[in-house]
């Protein structure tokens, strides 16, 4: 046997050793590294809001978008494409839209769109708060995925909706969020993590449908702990 195919298998040996090690792991234990690769329980929880700016690429057309945040499930994204303005946003009991092209006024949204915007307003995330917020988490094993190695999670929700959560196999941190709903399956690609006061934030999220991209969310400043009123959130009067 030569020494190239000594090393090949010593080193394929070592992976194998190295995914029975992983496959030890519970899913808490799984949990608990990406919270502290996020930067940790005690840092990600003295976090009251959040403002992020952003630049999102969308079918060949660039708009500026501005979200806030604020505990415990508050949030309102704002993009501004071609000099209109389209808010989303929530107030922890209405979810609600001001869309020009469609409305002149904010309008209450239902039904799956609304379902939507409050699952994007939990503050914190889903694998932090599994267990208050009724989701069964399942470890699916270990994959590779784009020539890396990931940690594979399924959640359920109260509701039944799945959905599939990857986190990178050596920093543990998120990688892709995907959901199926019918014959459509959206995914969220999240890379390019840079250290914010400690916290390490995803500077880029892409979108996918079916595998093809539609929109690309590269982050320009991100702010913890600024004053927003909860005025924000409100459905605007009149």
């Amino acid at each position: 046997m030569s020494r190239v195919s000594v090393t090949f298998v010593t080193a394929a040996l070592l992976c194998l050793a190295g995914v029975r090690m992983d496959a030890t792991q519970s899913v808490d234990q799984i949990i608990q590294k990406n919270i502290e690769a996020k930067g940790g329980l005690t840092r990600l929880k003295a976090i009251q809001t959040i403002k992020q700016t952003a630049i999102l690429s969308m079918q060949g057309t660039d708009g500026v978008v501005t979200m806030y945040s604020k505990r415990p499930n508050m949030n309102r994204q704002e993009i501004s494409v071609s000099g209109q303005l389209v808010v989303s946003a929530f107030d922890g009991l209405t979810p609600w839209i001001l869309n020009p092209n469609v409305s002149p006024k904010a309008v209450v949204v239902t039904g799956p769109q609304a379902d939507q915007i409050r699952l994007q307003s939990n503050f914190d995330s889903q694998l932090m708060d599994y267990k208050t917020l009724g989701i069964v988490v399942a470890m699916n094993g270990f994959e590779m995925m784009g020539g890396r190695r990931v940690v594979h999670l399924k959640l359920t929700s109260p509701d039944g909706q799945r959905r599939d959560v990857y986190l990178d196999g050596e920093t543990y941190l998120d990688a892709r969020i995907s959901t199926q709903t019918g014959q459509m399956r959206l995914d969220q690609e999240i890379s390019d993590y840079r250290d914010q006061d400690g916290i390490k934030v995803p500077f880029l999220i892409r979108t996918l449908t079916n595998n093809v991209v539609q929109s690309e969310l590269k982050v320009q400043t991100v702010e913890f702990n600024v004053k927003v009123d909860d005025a924000l959130f409100k459905v605007p009067k009149g």
